[in-house]
């Protein structure tokens, strides 16, 4: 864990989502309801981030985390109301992010026209419904 802010008057809150350095109650702020550091200001808003994958397992989230920032791209973790966890990249670089997990779905399917990674218990691509296995493959979701 990374040292965070330094400044005086400020309490501990918690760990960026993001980088992982301490923050404090002066310099904190949030997205997705996750705390971040003053560092990514320009990802405050939830506008700037694009999902790029869905989850059921903390390891897998964890795993795919570590491969975008081995390659540059920041990365978020939402744990949604359905037991499912959210993975988001900064909008800029979605496509790259993308990118990146498709090198490492083999626990999972790929939507190539959302751009996201989902379980593999899923038939279908869970945002659009269509499968949506390889880049030339644009069925529609069976009826």
């Amino acid at each position: 864990m990374e040292k965070g802010c330094d400044h005086l008057e400020g309490s501990p809150i918690g760990m960026c989502a993001i980088c992982g350095k301490t923050v404090c109650s002066e310099c904190y702020r949030t997205v997705f309801n996750e705390t971040i550091c003053d560092e990514h200001t320009t990802l405050e808003d939830e506008s700037s981030w694009e999902l790029v994958g869905l989850f059921a397992d903390p390891t897998v989230v964890a795993d795919r985390r570590f491969r975008l920032e081995e390659n540059g791209i920041s990365s978020l973790s939402v744990q949604s109301d359905e037991d499912v966890i959210e993975l988001y990249v900064p909008v800029e670089e979605k496509v790259e992010g993308f990118a990146v997990l498709q090198g490492s779905a083999e626990e999972g399917g790929l939507c190539y026209e959302c751009r996201i990674q989902y379980p593999a218990d899923h038939d279908v691509c869970p945002l659009c419904g269509g499968k949506h296995t390889d880049p030339g493959d644009r069925s529609e979701p069976d009826e």
